[in-house]
């Protein structure tokens, strides 16, 4: 998929703030061997508490809406007992994905976020975290301010601010036009998103201290509700990663696409076309991030 305008916009936006430059893998670098649910004993406080974030929002976009099972067709090459599908969502998918301003600690991002999940939508997430030096920039610009999520839809021109809207929107659009409990507008809503945040202690809401900016947005196979992929979400909102975000929800035609891919469904899945790495395993992959784009990455800018 080409790349938004506001990525492709980003370093020239940084203003010095960050250095744009080919990046190299990190020294010795190795893609780990994928462990499905292998969790690092030094790793567990972290996967536990991004696991609980779930439990006032009931996992939403766990699922995509309309979920079903049945018995796959018969010589369609499947050797699962049972296939996952949605028996609501459109067959055709938006030519091109979408682009949200938002960061992973903002509530109302959740519910955004949530609603991607639950439609099998892909989109550019354009991370805003507080300190954030380029996209908040960009947004201001864009539409007036720093306000989060900002939805932009290249398909229909779409643009605007305001998640309850904004889920609306995507649910008239790209679903049956109804929209779930948990993502209606409400003090139920305010009530779980908020207890989801304060599980995580604010994690992906601020800006690290030094950064290096890509020159092309990573690709992230996630879902929403994995605390595996929650936590590498957090990484990339604080060193202000674009990234393609593929929503793999159970019943997503996504998860096929990246069986097709690898070999295997499992998330999260990153590939970094600035370095040729692709790679499984959630610690591993924060590790690789930080190394290549954190405060201590080769070619880092002094920051004021």
């Amino acid at each position: 998929a080409p790349e938004p305008p506001a990525a492709a916009a980003a370093p020239a936006a940084a203003s010095g703030d960050g250095k744009k430059q080919q990046q190299q893998q990190p020294e010795a670098f190795s893609a780990p061997k994928p462990r499905p649910f292998y969790v690092r004993p030094e790793n567990i406080p972290d996967i536990l508490t991004a696991a609980v974030a779930n439990v006032p929002r009931l996992y939403a976009g766990a699922v995509v809406a309309g979920y079903r099972l049945r018995q796959p067709k018969s010589g369609a090459g499947s050797t699962a007992a049972v296939e996952e599908y949605s028996a609501t969502l459109p067959a055709g998918r938006p030519r091109l994905p979408l682009q949200v301003f938002e960061f992973e600690a903002c509530p109302f991002c959740r519910r955004v976020r949530e609603a991607l999940c639950a439609l099998d939508l892909d989109a550019y997430v354009l991370p805003a975290p507080r300190g954030g030096r380029v996209y908040r920039e960009i947004l201001k610009e864009r539409a007036g301010k720093a306000q989060f999520p900002y939805l932009v839809d290249p398909n229909t021109g779409f643009e605007g601010y305001e998640s309850a809207k904004i889920t609306e929107y995507l649910y008239e659009t790209y679903g049956d036009g109804s929209v779930p409990v948990m993502a209606s507008n409400g003090p139920l809503f305010a009530l779980t998103s908020g207890l989801a945040t304060l599980a995580r202690a604010g994690k992906g809401g601020k800006r690290a201290a030094k950064v290096v900016y890509p020159e092309k947005a990573l690709e992230l196979w996630s879902y929403e509700p994995s605390p595996f992929c929650r936590v590498v979400r957090e990484k990339m909102t604080e060193l202000e990663l674009p990234y393609l975000l593929h929503n793999t929800a159970r019943g997503s035609i996504k998860r096929r696409e990246l069986r097709a891919l690898t070999g295997r469904v499992q998330v999260p899945y990153l590939v970094d076309p600035n370095t040729g790495v692709a790679m499984f395993e959630s610690a591993e992959i924060m590790e690789y991030l930080e190394k290549t784009y954190g405060p201590g990455a080769p070619g880092v800018a002094a920051e004021p």
